[in-house]
């Protein structure tokens, strides 16, 4: 009786893990685009308004692709979502780049990221939903 018990309790506890995970991609599923750069070191803040540039997007799609275009490049990579974090990477590369989602709904998109270098700098990516 008590292995059937926790059998059951595993798989539910699983199903919602899956589920919650799924609702956070579907979240991020379309065309976002980069709005403004927010920087942290050590030394203080910096903010970069990327409106002031020709516009840079990234595409998600249902396929775990992500396309990263600025008008005159246009990147393909690869992506998925674990525990509050996007994770994209490209085939045949050694990097992949993790960021941490700090904020997603249906309108506004924030990582975060941490460079690793002596002044201990992170940045907040801002975005907004176009599509």
């Amino acid at each position: 009786m008590k292995s059937k018990t926790l059998i059951i309790v595993l798989v539910l506890s699983i199903s919602i893990v899956f589920i919650s995970c799924k609702n956070g991609d579907e979240k991020i599923i379309g065309k976002w685009q980069h709005i403004l750069i927010v920087g942290y070191s050590i030394q203080g803040s910096d903010t970069l308004d990327m409106t002031q540039y020709p516009p840079t997007f990234n595409s998600f799609r249902d396929d775990s692709t992500l396309l990263i275009s600025n008008g005159q490049q246009e990147v393909n990579v690869r992506y998925f979502i674990r525990e509050k974090k996007l994770y994209s990477y490209q085939l045949g590369a050694e990097d992949t780049s993790i960021m941490e989602i700090k904020k997603l709904n249906n309108k506004e998109l924030i990582l975060e990221v941490s460079i690793n270098d002596e002044n201990q700098r992170k940045e907040s990516l801002y975005y907004k939903k176009v599509k």
